[in-house]
């Protein structure tokens, strides 16, 4: 981007340096005001870019491979981290160990001296999806329907205190953002992906609302942030959207939305995640899922709807809903386009080092020629700047 970019510059830069001829001169002399002007264009344009390319950064979380700082992927992440071309980080199971060494390589990431702190994320749910295992050291924790079950977890006070141990050990591992709670309701006994494995709170919005609230509250009093999931309802689908898009449209119900709209109301919302679901009414055109629909943010985002005016991130965008049907740069621009703040990209299948820097430049690109408005990358890179502000602080509390 930059190279391109500079070339330009000096383009523009020679254009406003005109000479002309003094007065009774015969030979051509600086004329000093074009000469300051063109400089000043110079600097105004290299300012614009370099804030750009750093908004551009800020929206973009890849994982990556390798457990150990001297591994080269993790030195790639690193240095993109410190020259602002990525803004996180993601964790799976194949980049912890032990936490002695989870710690070292989360310290190894953080201290990358960027200009604001880096996200490292992982979902660390309870029951089946926590990536810090019992395995490899850490403590277990409940699934979220055990603990909607248990009469010794399920008031908020019982929630808080257990996914308060949960946040406590995730801070100390180095990690400051739990992509979780899960929201989605248990709407559909046949749902595999939530249902089955137990990932839900249970069917009732006010429970899930209020045990989805303590575990944002525990997180927070840890300085962890955390994403609601999956906008607008992951629970009802028949198919799971790691492998293929559901369609939503029958199964889904409006109580669905309900965790959402309590959860916002009392300003409990870091972040909410949008998946990879189709449902007509939350979808710009025939089987366009909600990941890549304005029509699903604008509903997130309407007063008298949901109306939460924070950090919106996107489901892995390699997930095979989106990733069969889209190329990566169609992804990357649909997903800007529809209101997405945070783009999320697993990256567990090529593992390249350089995935991040792929999809700034495809970002940068759309922006030059006009696919993307600078206006939606300003919009963005504001949300999360005041979130990560916040998380800098210590105070994450605040309302939208």
């Amino acid at each position: 981007m930059r190279t391109l970019t500079v070339a330009g510059l000096l383009l523009l830069a020679g254009a406003s340096l005109e000479f002309g001829a003094g007065a009774g001169s015969t030979e051509a002399e600086p004329d000093a005001n074009a000469l300051g002007e063109g400089l000043g264009l110079l600097r105004e344009a290299a300012a614009a870019d370099d804030l750009l390319y750093r908004m551009i950064g800020q929206m973009i979380m890849v994982g990556f491979a390798g457990d150990d700082e001297r591994d080269q992927s993790v030195k790639a992440v690193r240095i993109q981290l410190a020259q602002g071309a990525i803004g996180g980080v993601v964790l799976y199971p194949d980049n912890i160990r032990s936490a002695p060494e989870l710690r070292l390589l989360t310290a190894f990431l953080a201290n990358a001296k960027s200009e604001l702190v880096p996200l490292i994320a992982v979902d660390q749910e309870g029951g089946v999806v926590q990536r810090l295992t019992r395995r490899k050291g850490w403590v277990y924790f409940p699934s979220a329907r055990d603990v909607g079950r248990d009469p010794k977890l399920n008031t908020p006070d019982g929630a808080r205190r257990l996914y308060g141990r949960m946040a406590q050990e995730t801070a100390r591992a180095g990690i400051n953002l739990n992509f979780g709670p899960v929201v989605d309701l248990s709407v559909n006994a046949g749902n595999t992906v939530i249902v089955r494995r137990k990932r839900s709170f249970g069917s009732d919005p006010t429970t899930v609302a209020a045990l989805a609230g303590a575990f944002i509250m525990a997180h927070r009093d840890a300085n962890i942030l955390t994403a609601a999931k999956h906008f607008p309802g992951h629970g009802s689908s028949w198919s799971d959207s790691h492998k293929a898009l559901p369609d939503v449209s029958l199964s889904w119900r409006e109580s669905e939305l309900e965790p959402y709209r309590r959860l916002a109301r009392d300003g409990l919302l870091d972040m909410v995640m949008v998946g990879h679901l189709y449902h007509p009414r939350f979808s710009d055109g025939e089987r366009l899922p909600a990941s890549l629909s304005a029509r699903a943010i604008a509903a997130l985002r309407a007063d008298g709807y949901i109306g939460f005016k924070g950090v919106v991130v996107s489901d892995d965008l390699e997930m095979g809903a989106v990733r069969e049907s889209y190329s990566l740069a169609d992804r990357v621009i649909m997903a800007v386009n529809a209101g997405t703040d945070l783009l999320v990209f697993s990256n567990v299948t090529s593992r390249d080092p350089e995935l991040g820097v792929t999809i700034h430049a495809i970002i940068a690109e759309a922006v030059r020629d006009g696919r993307i408005p600078r206006a939606r990358i300003e919009e963005a890179y504001g949300r999360i700047l005041l979130l990560k502000r916040r998380l800098m602080q210590h105070d994450l509390a605040g309302r939208w």
